[in-house]
């Protein structure tokens, strides 16, 4: 294994596709348990328990779930390219909004093409 430097609602967000893994085969859960005790030992009891169940991270594991799903049924064309792009989405913001919760920075990652969602976003608030 090889240690890799990226932003901590990233590994969060690893950590909830696991998760989302682990619910769906019991194969995964032993990368889901090795990961998870690597991350939470690099943060005080009192911050973990805070970020692991906090609504940001629960939003984290929907939106994984919603990407799998629609994944899957794309393999069958019943949804659409968008709809999945959409999840994705939906996937960046969570981990945006745990980021910014817990760490008080914006994420290193950039993504590309999603002015359309972040403006209908912005016009319905």
């Amino acid at each position: 294994m090889i240690n890799l430097k990226v932003d901590e609602a990233y590994a969060f967000d690893y950590l909830s596709i696991l998760e989302v893994k682990k619910i769906k085969s019991a194969k995964s859960h032993d990368a889901w348990s090795d990961c998870l005790t690597y991350l939470k030992n690099q943060f005080s009891q009192e911050k973990w328990f805070l970020i692991i169940n906090s609504e940001e991270y629960r939003k984290m594991i929907q939106a994984n779930q919603l990407t799998f799903n629609a994944v899957d049924k794309a393999k069958n064309n019943e949804v659409t390219a968008k709809e999945v792009d959409y999840c994705n989405f939906q996937r960046h913001t969570a981990k945006q909004n745990l980021q910014k919760k817990f760490f008080n920075k914006d994420l290193n990652e950039q993504k590309f093409g999603y002015e359309k969602y972040e403006n209908s976003r912005t016009h319905s608030s």
